[in-house]
């Protein structure tokens, strides 16, 4: 090489350099490229097909669990009568609605009576056949009966509310037990589907899962539709040219992003003549494609299959105009190597702070929004996946989690319906109440409801998980207290004891009689004594079980006459501190009178051994925590004089305080929970459905200020339910008027809100839950109006 200067030398070198670099960086960019475009296409097809297959499989996992909890409902296989069952209608609207796929719920009962319920598709001239169909149809149902040697078809037309608004009747040859969703289940008591079809009924394509109830020939069905499944994978194309579809082992297309059926049946015959082969490279009328098909599940002998296909050309676009930038990298690093290797540092840290992003995303938890970032960085690349898969591992866990809360949640209300029958479904039914009305009060414009609003859904769950929880506290109180229906009645009905107490005095009548008659005394002086004093004692023991069935008050002169007949005495001759549990003998240790036998007791009697001492209460933790419900001295007093003299109903104030302490457990049990930011109101919406705007209830007497809208809605829905209910054994269920008039002393007394009671009522929650959970006795007229 002949002289030549520094800046020339390092030039030529750094060209040489430069010129080999980039020939050698360009072929193994272009090689890696395609290399890294295939590997990563293909990591999308494994991802794709996962998720549609985690998709479709919960669909119909969704459905087979939906006929698997139906199949119990009592009412699928009673006989039909002349009135439409319009809790079976009111079942299947409740489970169509919780579902956008399903679209019709449909059962067929061991006399073949078939019903079907499914959303009402409005026609252009509002009419069918020669039947005018109110514009206010939203459900349409149908019944199959036999009547005389044929069958007769019912259609009926209902509203949002379920009222029937048109009825047809014609004769049909429908026969449930011929159709293939009923032929299906023969043989088995397994949920299964068919293949999919074009539903006559509503014109679009979809599957028909049907079970045959457990021990019966009763069958239940419903239809799944297909619309929404081509819509739903379109999330799932991540190039312009990249096509998804199902189809069957029948090679029929089930849902597909391209409008180009006859591309998709091209490749499916290719698939169907080499079904064991997973992926392939198929080149078809439109171009060359990568495709990947992949079985997704099989029931009874139906395979159904996921395929996604891409032009090779697209999936290597992008990396071919990174090859091209490439070479300018490489002429700018020949230019200026400084900013060159800035530059080049790009590579790595813009998807680093992509990844980055995406993380904060998860710290959010916007799970849904988290995607893969791209990178030619093998490393980076996985980083940004399993940052994905990571992100919907968390996702499913939270789901997994927030749906075990919600059935442990679930299950302690159930616990505490079915402790008492005096509490029936309370827990159950208050949620309905109150979830219904809190969404009324989101949609009021106008006054103190005008800027109250639930925005998220974490906020309805925060709020429906507190009404289900509003009596958790129960499950502390003594289920003897909250079924005592006498005065005397503990764990059972002491008036047995009493009783007793005065057989032994007819007897020891009886025998003074016989003793004094053997001395001599004049028969007749005896039997008019005799007759006098049993007259007597009948008298006492009526007057005595009188008094312990309770009532609305008990005046001084009973109680006088109660004290009055304790006094009178009996002679006891055994050991009373025999055969005693432990808690038992430690009160009667306390007792002061001697126990030397015989003994001389009262007919009723206030011991020391019927006082309950109140332990372990702490009265300024008690204080400090806001309570203020007057707690009294004793836990229980069992006296028979003290509990016969109960002015008002059954229940001491020690017992009573005992029913109104359920709020307080309650209270307790629920704040001791780790909430997190979103759900920490479930003990205020929980705990304050006793108080009132005035201060008068319980157990912290707040006042309206203090009690937010969510709040007042609780005390609204606990109310009307405990007014309404029916399945209490100590009360017969009010009906509509007089519970609402009842809420209307209360609103006037400013127990309850009365804009929320107005809402209550103009909005036909009211109504709305009597047709679902009153009898059909208690639903009487209503005039909204007079209770306003």
């Amino acid at each position: 090489m002949p002289n030549v200067t520094i800046r020339v030398h390092i030039f030529t070198y750094t060209f040489i350099l430069v010129t080999l670099v980039t020939a050698l960086f360009t072929g193994l960019q272009y090689y890696f490229s395609k290399q890294l475009a295939t590997d990563a296409t293909l990591q999308d097809f494994h991802l794709i097909a996962s998720q549609i297959k985690s998709d479709i499989q919960h669909s119909d996992e969704m459905a087979k669990e939906t006929l698997y909890q139906m199949q119990n409902y009592p009412e699928i296989q009673k006989p039909f009568t002349k009135k439409l069952n319009m809790r079976l209608v009111q079942r299947y609207i409740y489970t169509l609605k919780r579902s956008n796929s399903i679209v019709a719920m449909y059962s067929v009962n061991a006399k073949e009576e078939f019903i079907e319920v499914m959303h009402y598709t409005q026609p252009s001239d509002e009419s069918e056949g020669h039947i005018k169909i109110p514009r206010s149809s939203r459900w349409l149902v149908y019944t199959i009966t036999k009547k005389g040697k044929g069958r007769e078809k019912c259609t009926y037309y209902l509203d949002d509310r379920l009222v029937v608004l048109a009825e047809h009747h014609e004769k049909t040859d429908f026969i449930p037990s011929q159709r293939p969703w009923y032929e299906m289940t023969e043989g088995s008591y397994e949920a299964v589907h068919g293949a999919p079809y074009l539903f006559a009924t509503l014109k679009v394509q979809g599957i028909s899962y049907a079970k045959k109830i457990d021990g019966s020939n009763s069958v239940i069905g419903l239809d799944l539709s297909l619309a929404g499944i081509s819509e739903r994978i379109k999330q799932y194309r991540f190039a312009d040219s990249s096509n998804l579809m199902l189809f069957g082992s029948d090679g029929k297309i089930i849902a597909s992003t391209n409008s180009d059926i006859s591309a998709d049946t091209f490749l499916i015959n290719k698939f169907l003549k080499h079904p064991q082969v997973h992926t392939m490279k198929i080149e078809d009328i439109s171009g060359k494609h990568f495709v990947m098909i992949s079985r997704i599940s099989s029931d009874r002998g139906y395979d159904t299959y996921v395929g996604v296909s891409v032009l090779k050309a697209e999936m290597l676009a992008p990396y071919y105009e990174k090859l091209y930038v490439a070479l300018l990298a490489a002429l700018g690093l020949f230019i200026l190597t400084i900013p060159f290797t800035l530059m080049s540092t790009n590579i790595i840290v813009r998807p680093i702070n992509a990844v980055m992003v995406e993380n904060s995303k998860i710290n959010r938890r916007a799970f849904d929004e988290v995607v893969q970032v791209k990178s030619n960085i093998i490393e980076l690349n996985r980083l940004s996946l399993s940052l994905v898969e990571m992100s919907e591992s968390i996702q499913a866990y939270q789901i997994a989690q927030k749906e075990l809360m919600d059935s442990f949640i679930k299950l302690i209300a159930d616990a505490i319906d079915a402790k008492s029958p005096y509490t029936g479904g309370h827990c159950q039914r208050v949620p309905l109440i109150a979830t219904m009305l809190v969404e009324e009060a989101c949609k009021a414009d106008g006054g103190s409801l005008e800027h109250f609003a639930f925005t998220t859904a974490e906020e309805f769950e925060e709020f429906e998980r507190g009404a289900w929880l509003h009596d958790c506290g129960k499950i502390t109180t003594p289920e003897y207290v909250v079924d005592k229906s006498s005065k005397l009645e503990t764990i059972y009905n002491r008036i047995h004891e009493v009783r007793t107490r005065f057989e032994v005095i007819w007897r020891d009548i009886d025998i003074a009689y016989l003793e004094n008659l053997m001395e001599g005394e004049a028969i007749e002086k005896l039997d008019r004594w005799r007759e006098e004093e049993r007259t007597k004692l009948i008298e006492d023991f009526n007057f005595v079980a009188e008094c312990n069935m309770g009532g609305e008050f008990m005046s001084s002169e009973h109680k006088e006459r109660i004290v009055k007949i304790s006094q009178r005495t009996w002679i006891r001759h055994f050991d009373d501190s025999l055969g005693l549990s432990g808690d038992e003998a430690l009160r009667y240790k306390k007792q002061s009178s001697s126990n030397v036998l015989p003994v001389q007791e009262k007919l009723l009697s206030d011991r020391a051994e019927h006082i309950v001492e109140r332990v372990n209460f702490d009265e300024a933790t008690y204080k400090e925590q806001g309570f203020k419900l007057t707690v009294p001295e004793h836990l229980y007093n069992y006296g028979e004089v003290y509990n016969l003299c109960i002015e008002r109903g059954t229940l001491t104030q020690e017992e009573r305080f005992k029913i109104q302490e359920h709020v307080i457990m309650s209270i307790k049990m629920l704040e001791q929970l780790p909430y997190t930011d979103d759900m920490k109101r479930i003990p205020e919406y929980a705990g304050t459905h006793h108080e009132t705007l005035i201060g008068t209830g319980y157990p912290r007497e707040l006042n309206a200020d203090e009690l937010s809208i969510p709040a007042k809605i609780m005390a609204i829905a606990d109310i009307f339910e405990a007014l309404t209910a029916s399945d209490r054994p100590y009360k017969k269920g009010k009906t509509l008027s007089q519970a609402l008039q009842i809420m209307k002393f209360m609103v006037k007394d400013q127990h309850i809100d009365a804009e929320l009671f107005a809402l209550f009522l103009h909005s036909g929650i009211y109504l709305t839950y009597a047709k679902a959970h009153l009898k059909e006795e208690q639903i009487d007229a209503v005039d909204v109006e007079a209770y306003l």
